[in-house]
Protein backbone atom coordinates (compact mmCIF):
# COMPACT_ATOMS: atom_id res chain seq x y z
CA UNK A 1 0.00 0.00 0.00
CA UNK A 2 1.29 3.41 -0.97
CA UNK A 3 1.60 5.64 2.13
CA UNK A 4 1.65 9.09 0.52
CA UNK A 5 -1.20 9.31 -1.97
CA UNK A 6 -0.48 12.95 -2.85
CA UNK A 7 2.75 12.26 -4.78
CA UNK A 8 4.42 9.51 -6.77
CA UNK A 9 7.89 8.82 -7.99
CA UNK A 10 11.00 6.82 -7.35
CA UNK A 11 13.31 7.35 -4.39
CA UNK A 12 16.79 5.84 -4.39
CA UNK A 13 18.92 5.51 -1.23
CA UNK A 14 22.31 7.16 -1.59
CA UNK A 15 24.07 4.59 0.60
CA UNK A 16 23.33 1.54 -1.54
CA UNK A 17 21.46 2.65 -4.68
CA UNK A 18 18.37 0.62 -3.77
CA UNK A 19 14.86 1.88 -4.50
CA UNK A 20 12.63 2.67 -1.53
CA UNK A 21 9.18 1.07 -1.97
CA UNK A 22 6.16 3.39 -1.98
CA UNK A 23 4.92 1.83 1.25
CA UNK A 24 8.09 3.05 3.04
CA UNK A 25 8.11 6.80 2.41
CA UNK A 26 6.09 9.95 2.95
CA UNK A 27 6.85 13.44 1.65
CA UNK A 28 6.86 16.75 3.49
CA UNK A 29 7.63 19.74 1.29
CA UNK A 30 9.53 22.79 2.52
CA UNK A 31 6.75 25.13 1.36
CA UNK A 32 4.37 23.54 3.88
CA UNK A 33 4.16 25.78 6.96
CA UNK A 34 3.98 22.66 9.13
CA UNK A 35 7.26 21.23 7.79
CA UNK A 36 9.74 23.01 10.09
CA UNK A 37 7.75 22.37 13.28
CA UNK A 38 7.40 18.74 12.21
CA UNK A 39 11.15 18.43 11.66
CA UNK A 40 11.86 20.07 15.02
CA UNK A 41 9.58 17.57 16.74
CA UNK A 42 11.25 14.74 14.81
CA UNK A 43 14.67 15.95 15.98
CA UNK A 44 13.61 16.05 19.63
CA UNK A 45 12.05 12.58 19.29
CA UNK A 46 15.26 11.21 17.73
CA UNK A 47 17.22 12.71 20.64
CA UNK A 48 14.91 11.21 23.27
CA UNK A 49 15.07 7.79 21.58
CA UNK A 50 18.86 7.85 21.64
CA UNK A 51 19.56 8.24 17.91
CA UNK A 52 23.20 8.30 16.89
CA UNK A 53 24.96 11.67 16.66
CA UNK A 54 25.26 11.32 12.86
CA UNK A 55 21.46 11.04 12.58
CA UNK A 56 20.94 14.07 14.81
CA UNK A 57 23.41 16.12 12.75
CA UNK A 58 21.71 15.04 9.52
CA UNK A 59 18.32 16.20 10.81
CA UNK A 60 19.81 19.50 12.01
CA UNK A 61 21.34 20.03 8.56
CA UNK A 62 17.98 19.27 6.93
CA UNK A 63 16.26 21.79 9.21
CA UNK A 64 18.84 24.40 8.18
CA UNK A 65 18.34 23.66 4.45
CA UNK A 66 14.56 23.88 4.79
CA UNK A 67 14.84 27.13 6.76
CA UNK A 68 17.10 28.64 4.07
CA UNK A 69 14.77 27.48 1.30
CA UNK A 70 11.81 29.10 3.05
CA UNK A 71 13.75 32.34 3.50
CA UNK A 72 14.56 32.37 -0.23
CA UNK A 73 10.99 31.49 -1.32
CA UNK A 74 8.49 33.10 1.09
CA UNK A 75 5.97 33.53 -1.71
CA UNK A 76 5.77 29.74 -2.10
CA UNK A 77 5.20 29.00 1.60
CA UNK A 78 1.65 28.14 2.63
CA UNK A 79 -0.65 26.10 4.80
CA UNK A 80 -0.85 22.61 3.36
CA UNK A 81 -3.91 21.76 1.32
CA UNK A 82 -5.33 19.04 -0.89
CA UNK A 83 -7.31 19.85 -4.02
CA UNK A 84 -10.30 17.68 -5.04
CA UNK A 85 -9.09 14.73 -7.09
CA UNK A 86 -5.42 15.31 -6.10
CA UNK A 87 -5.04 12.14 -4.05
CA UNK A 88 -4.06 9.12 -6.10
CA UNK A 89 -5.92 6.64 -3.91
Amino acid sequence: MKLDSKVHGTLIRNKDGKEIPEDEFIVFRPADNACLPTLSYYLSTCESLGAAPAQLEAVKALIERVWKWRQAHPERCKVADVEPGELGE
